[in-house]
């Protein structure tokens, strides 16, 4: 199919608030219009906000009878902004990606111009973009019609966004947002996904990754970021109290219900709601938010349907696939939520390199937070200690234990002040050989405060055989 695309040219193609017979839009239609549809983009929200996108309808179909023609509202709050410009074009042309797609650059602002030039070269779509020129201007023979220029642009293969944002991720990334190697291209992701408006996100991870973290740093990154962000964590409600959360109630619905209450999807109009442990709804509530995420609107408990203009992110710490296959979370509403899917790595996943990263960063971050004078400073077994303990409760447990040694102590972290769970093997650690020979090194080098000589007397072993066995398990940060 072939596919017209263009902006309503709110100058050109009016004069008096009347649509032009011979502007941009109408001069395409009666000279060059080869398609089977034309899809025009106005940058207001609905037709009640913009007369002249329908009084350019009326004309064309009155005009056209037998064409399809379309006017879709995107709701553009700077029409010079690109990047908001770009996140809300791109679903539109990602719906017709299999599609030959013409695209009128001609009409629009500069930067709308831009993003349908960035779209060509970038997005991967069958694209062509076409200007044309007034025919007092043209340089072709017959005066009395505009010329239709064909633009050549070498497409490329890199993704659009990833021009915007490679750096913005940068820019963007405070205290919460500290980027280690293992993490970043997570964040990356996210940069291009904060873009695309109409995306749902589902953000996997377990408890303690930093899901919220990721949430909020789309929401900073994407067109949404002057408009509400609202977080709610499902599992902690029941139906009957998630339901009138989310979707409000009127006054007398239920009993305690004393006054009119706005909901959460609407307090997030034109901004975004973050659904955490959406594994955890009830079947019931699985079927309301489905409604909600198909209709764009919602029904407060007592009261009539609402629009909303809501973007959607969710995050779970369960397998929602297999949840489906067990018949415990619906496959629709599971496809609605996943359609861009984040994936957080565990703390212990990440490797040593990202964690000791990380807790430098917590030990500069807290020390300032918590007004202490001195930086902590751990020894070395302890540092060991430190980066071979798994963290089940991943960056949030890690960002906790800093804390808590900066409350309890004033500088040096030794073996003795650390928190016991650390100094235990967790049940589900690997017991082959090698774990266990690297967790006696290290249990009698903590004995003997680090000392390679003492250690390998301990052992039964002369020096050489320590470092070798020491190199060998990584245990690099207690040679001498």
């Amino acid at each position: 199919m072939k596919t017209l695309i263009s902006w309503i040219a709110h100058f050109n193609d009016f004069e008096n608030g009347q649509f032009k017979p011979n502007g941009p839009t109408a001069s395409f239609h009666k000279y060059f219009f080869k398609h089977e549809r034309h899809v025009l983009l106005s940058g207001e929200a609905n037709e009640q906000h913009d007369n002249r996108a329908v009084r350019a309808l009326a004309w064309l179909k009155a005009a056209y009878p037998d064409r399809e023609i379309d006017v879709r509202y995107l709701n553009i709050s700077d029409p010079i902004d690109h990047q908001e410009i770009q996140s809300k074009v791109s679903p539109i042309l990602a719906e017709f990606k299999d599609d030959k797609i013409d695209i009128f650059v001609s009409p629009g602002t500069g930067s709308m111009q831009l993003v349908w030039y960035l779209s060509h070269m970038h997005l991967g779509l069958q694209t062509t973009l076409y200007q044309t020129r007034e025919a007092k201007f043209s340089k072709q023979k017959d005066k009395d019609k505009p010329e239709l220029i064909k633009i050549e642009l070498e497409q490329s293969a890199l993704p659009v966004t990833a021009m915007y944002h490679q750096e913005e991720v940068r820019r963007n990334t405070g205290d919460n947002y500290f980027l280690t190697p293992a993490i970043e291209k997570v964040y990356n992701s996210a940069a291009k996904v904060a873009q695309v408006d109409a995306v749902s996100v589902l953000i996997l991870g377990a408890s303690g990754t930093g899901k919220e973290n990721l949430a909020k740093f789309i929401h900073k990154n994407s067109a949404r970021k002057d408009k509400p962000y609202i977080a709610i964590n499902c599992s902690a409600f029941s139906d009957a109290l998630l339901e009138s959360r989310l979707f409000g109630y009127k006054k007398g619905a239920f009993t305690g219900a004393d006054k009119d209450t706005t909901g959460l999807f609407e307090q997030a109009h034109e901004g975004i709601i973050f659904l955490d442990e959406i594994g955890d709804i009830s079947p019931y509530m699985q079927q309301s938010l489905l409604r909600v995420l198909q209709e764009k609107e919602i029904m407060p408990l007592g009261g009539k349907a609402k629009k909303v203009d809501v973007r959607v992110l969710a995050a779970t710490n369960q397998n929602l696939p297999k949840l489906c296959e067990e018949g415990k979370f619906r496959w629709d509403l599971y496809y609605r939520l996943s359609v861009v899917e984040l994936d957080l790595p565990t703390l212990h996943a990440r490797g040593k390199t990202d964690l000791k990263q990380l807790m430098d960063h917590f030990v500069t971050a807290k020390k300032k937070e918590l007004h202490r004078p001195k930086k902590l400073v751990f020894d070395k077994v302890a540092l060991e200690i430190m980066l071979n303990y798994t963290y089940p409760g991943n960056v949030r447990e890690l960002e906790n234990i800093i804390s808590r040694l900066y409350v309890f102590n004033e500088e040096r972290i030794t073996l003795d002040v650390l928190p016991k769970r650390l100094k235990q093997a967790p049940e589900n650690q690997p017991m082959n050989m090698d774990f266990v020979e690297k967790q006696h090194i290290l249990k009698v080098l903590q004995l003997y405060n680090g000392n390679i000589t003492q250690t390998s007397k301990a052992i039964g072993w002369v020096v050489n055989t320590l470092k070798t066995k020491m190199k060998k398990y990584g245990i690099s940060v207690l040679q001498s």
